[in-house]
C-alpha cells in the first residue's frame, strides 16, 4: 500500500474555505449590495453543490478516503 499524504495548502477544500470566508468578510463589510451578495451566495452555493456531486471535496489529509 501506498501512503499518499496530501499537502493541506495545495488542497481544494482549503482554497474553497478560504475564498468563501473571504466572501463572507467582504459581504459582512457591505462592500457589496445586498442585491450583489445573494446571487453571489446563490452562485457559490451552485459551484460547490456541482463540485461535490463531481466528488473534488474531500478529505485532504487522505487520497482514499473522504
Amino acid at each position: 500500500m501506498v501512503n499518499m499524504e496530501q499537502n493541506r495548502i495545495k488542497s481544494k477544500v482549503v482554497w474553497g474555505t478560504l475564498a468563501a470566508q473571504i466572501l463572507s468578510i467582504l459581504v459582512l463589510l457591505e462592500v457589496f449590495t445586498p442585491t450583489q451578495s445573494e446571487v453571489i451566495n446563490q452562485v457559490v452555493g451552485a459551484v460547490l453543490q456541482l463540485l461535490v456531486v463531481y466528488g473534488v471535496l474531500n478529505n485532504p489529509t487522505s487520497s482514499t478516503t473522504f
